[in-house]
């Protein structure tokens, strides 16, 4: 068991490298929980180390103890990956409720004036249901942050009018700073909590984004995701198990 647990730390520190250069060329040194994967890289070396290590004095059993304790996380800790990995894949997969009457695009970040692909993706996906759903009601939310000249709610309303989307079905909601207030400030502009709302957001943050929504109160709500594929997909996906996490022990799910 101790070999194989060596074998899974230097294999996910190699991969987590890789995919650090990669992530660092495509997207740029500011994109979001970037350092995770050399931090996670250094981990992973300490670790198997510290097995590596600990398997020459197996016969001394202090060493032998600790040897077993830092497998056996190792092991729980990627098989509780594993676990909140599904549930977020699953609510990827997510088909939006028909014959919604509002819909909510939440925020992502905005370098300068352009969206950053992760928000263009929800855009994207949001032009594409609103232009064969006439009668919808869109709400952009998201506030202006660091390194932003415009609100996100603001860019995210200049790539609906550029798609063609009437702006007197566009509302803006540009004072939020997280999932959990653009939720919160975007039900204020809804007729009541039990409207029919379409929530668009990245496939990776649907199961977040639904749990925060029926947090915030909200009863008949449904998440239409963005798929666009992008080399920081899975980098995202990994975001949001630490995500859920802190929003589990924070009481926002």
């Amino acid at each position: 068991m101790t070999k194989a647990t060596i074998y899974l730390l230097n294999l996910t520190g190699i991969i987590s490298m890789i995919y650090f250069a990669m992530i660092l060329v495509y997207s740029g040194i500011k994109t979001s929980f970037l350092w995770f994967w050399p931090f996670l890289a250094a981990c992973c070396a300490a670790v198997s180390f510290f097995l590596r290590f600990s398997q020459g004095h197996a016969t001394q059993a202090p060493w032998r103890i600790l040897s077993q304790t830092a497998t056996v996380c190792v092991w729980l800790a990627f098989l509780s990956l594993l676990l909140v990995e599904g549930f977020i894949l699953n609510a990827a997969s997510a088909t939006p409720s028909a014959d919604a009457r509002y819909m909510i695009i939440l925020g992502a970040q905005v370098r300068g004036d352009t969206p950053s692909l992760t928000l263009k993706a929800r855009i994207d996906t949001a032009a594409a249901y609103l232009k064969t759903h006439p009668d919808v009601i869109v709400i952009c939310s998201g506030g202006q942050g660091s390194g932003e000249n415009i609100s996100e709610a603001a860019a995210i309303q200049r790539g609906l009018l550029s798609a063609g989307i009437g702006e007197e079905r566009i509302r803006l909601e540009d004072a939020s700073t997280s999932t959990v207030e653009n939720l919160r400030f975007c039900k204020k502009l809804l007729p009541s909590p039990d409207t029919k709302t379409i929530i668009v957001t990245n496939d990776f943050h649907c199961c977040r984004a639904g749990l925060i929504a029926k947090k915030c109160g909200y009863t008949n709500s449904s998440t239409l995701p963005a798929k666009k594929f992008l080399l920081t997909t899975p980098h995202y996906f990994v975001r949001e198990f630490f995500a859920v996490l802190k929003d589990f022990i924070a009481g926002n799910l």
